[in-house]
């Protein structure tokens, strides 16, 4: 558990006083009168201090309005429940705060519940979270949210790539409706590939809620799937998974190829000191044909997904440990589709509530 150390005055204080109750002449003497133990500065902040409690046991922010961001507290979780044809076989996931940052807080999975495919989802955020509930995604910063959320407000913003307007929809007491809306733009001819490989489409649009009361976006919609919240609490105890330091490292896919070059194969290096990568692949065919994604890990691991374009969407997910090094990229595109690739590498280890002792890296298995 991390602990603050007093600053250099307190403890002498604190030393002094000490010392004071043991040791000492009764009177003061001249030189103790002329050269004071403490020198107090003028300018000093103003020494008053409240109730002070720190970590767990501060008490849930219940008066959170949708004039200012929530105060998160260590223990706060969220039930979640997608739903979603790209990934018909997402489960309901909860989401808890492990701890409090600097700038902002860090949210994780409980250990036994930890879920790889959810750090590729891109929403709900898994991570390092600012204080106003923005996150890194695919190394640019969303910003789902901007306090006050007053009707009719706007902002820009960015998601998996992708520009958008969003706009408070609609606000009713405690909750506010986000809209997401990319921005206008002439038609191009090559909208039609990148449409199909973008993780959002050129043409839609997101939606999500809300609620202070709640602390959280309990509402999300996309093209991607639906997901909500079902239920919240607080006291949340055990240990927690929390992937720090998200970072997309291979972001990249291979679309209708010509019959006489149908492979193509590249080096990504990935450096950062990472010890585990969630490996997402898609598939996404037009017809009939072969193709095939084959990517081989710095440790010589071989991760593959292949569809023969019976099932226009493939999608498969596979997780990594140590992913530092060169990766040996891999793609067969046979017809009328094309293959994608997204590695989001962190660092990932546990964090025990509500004590807060944290465990050490490679802690969690490595889940295929």
């Amino acid at each position: 558990m991390n602990r603050r150390i007093p600053s250099a005055p307190i403890v002498a204080l604190i030393v002094a006083l000490f010392l004071a109750g043991c040791t000492g002449p009764d009177e003061p003497t001249p030189a103790m009168e002329r050269t004071p133990d403490i020198e107090i500065d003028a300018d000093r902040p103003d020494p008053t201090y409240g109730e002070v409690v720190t970590g767990p046991a501060v008490g849930p922010d219940l008066s959170a309005t949708l004039d200012a961001p929530p105060r998160l507290v260590p223990g706060e979780w969220w039930r979640i429940r997608f739903q979603s044809d790209l990934f018909p076989t997402a489960p309901e996931l909860v989401r808890v705060v492990a701890d409090r940052t600097e700038d902002g807080y860090l949210v994780g999975m409980p250990h036994e519940g930890w879920h790889k495919e959810a750090i590729a989802y891109h929403a709900p955020a898994f991570g390092d979270i600012a204080a106003d509930l923005s996150y890194a995604l695919h190394n640019v910063r969303f910003e789902p949210l901007r306090f006050p959320l007053v009707q009719g407000e706007s902002w820009e913003t960015t998601f998996g790539t992708s520009p958008f307007l969003a706009t408070v929809e609609r606000v009713d007491g405690l909750t506010a409706t986000v809209r997401f809306d990319p921005p206008e733009r002439e038609p191009q001819p090559t909208d039609a590939i990148y449409g199909a490989i973008s993780p959002v489409p050129l043409d839609a649009g997101m939606k999500l809620v809300y609620d202070a009361a709640q602390h959280e976006v309990v509402r999300f919609e996309s093209v991607i799937g639906t997901w909500e919240v079902v239920a919240h609490g607080y006291d949340y105890t055990g240990w927690v998974t929390v992937p720090r330091g998200l970072h997309t490292a291979i972001d990249y896919g291979q679309f209708l190829t010509i019959p006489e070059e149908p492979a193509f194969s590249r080096t990504i290096t990935i450096e950062g000191g990472f010890n585990r990568l969630t490996l997402m692949h898609g598939v996404f065919a037009f017809g009939p044909g072969m193709y095939r994604i084959r990517d081989t890990a710095p440790d010589g691991t071989t991760y593959t997904t292949e569809s023969s374009g019976d099932q226009r969407f493939t999608v498969a997910f596979h997780e990594a440990s140590d992913p530092d090094g060169d990766w040996t990229l891999e793609d067969l595109v046979v017809g009328p589709g094309g293959t994608y690739t997204m590695g989001m590498a962190y660092h990932q280890y546990d964090i025990r509530l509500p004590d807060g002792v944290r465990r050490t890296d490679h802690s969690h298995a490595v889940i295929r």
